[in-house]
C-alpha cells in the first residue's frame, strides 16, 4: 500500500476513468498511485517522466477528446460491497451513474457496470 501524502510530497490531484473504473492519485514528488478497486487501497503505479510537468500530465488526461477522465469526487467509487450487492441484485449502476443496467451491461452512454469493472480489476490485479 502506499501513501497518499508523505513528510516530502503531497496530494497534487486524483483523476478516475468512466469507462475503465481507474483512479489515479497524482502526487508532488511526481508519483503516481493507482486505486485498486477490490481492497481499496493506493498502490505504486508509475512516474512522471521529467521532462513533463505534473500540470501537463493532468491536463493531457482530463483534457482526453473521448472524455473519459474526470477529477475523482470522495463517494465516487462505491465500495466493494455495494459492488456485491450490485450483483446479487442483478441490478448494477454504470460508472458514469446511471442505474438500473445490468451487472455484466454498459449503459446508453457506453459507460460499464461496476460490477463488470471490478470483475476486470480483480483478474487483472
Amino acid at each position: 500500500m502506499a501513501k497518499c501524502n508523505t513528510t516530502s510530497a503531497h496530494e497534487v490531484a486524483r483523476i478516475f476513468n468512466l469507462k475503465t473504473g481507474t483512479a489515479l492519485l497524482i502526487r508532488s514528488d511526481r508519483k503516481v498511485l493507482r486505486r485498486n478497486l477490490v481492497s481499496g487501497q493506493w498502490q505504486a503505479f508509475r512516474n512522471i517522466k521529467a521532462d513533463v510537468s505534473i500540470e501537463a500530465f493532468i491536463a493531457h488526461r482530463l483534457n482526453d477528446l473521448q472524455g473519459h477522465w474526470v477529477p475523482l469526487r470522495r463517494g465516487m467509487i462505491p465500495s466493494f460491497d455495494s459492488i456485491s450487492r450490485m450483483e446479487r441484485d442483478g441490478i448494477a449502476e454504470a460508472t458514469d451513474g446511471c442505474e438500473h443496467i445490468e451487472p455484466d451491461a454498459t449503459c446508453i452512454h457506453g459507460f460499464p457496470a461496476w460490477t463488470d469493472v471490478a470483475l476486470r480489476h480483480g483478474l487483472s490485479g
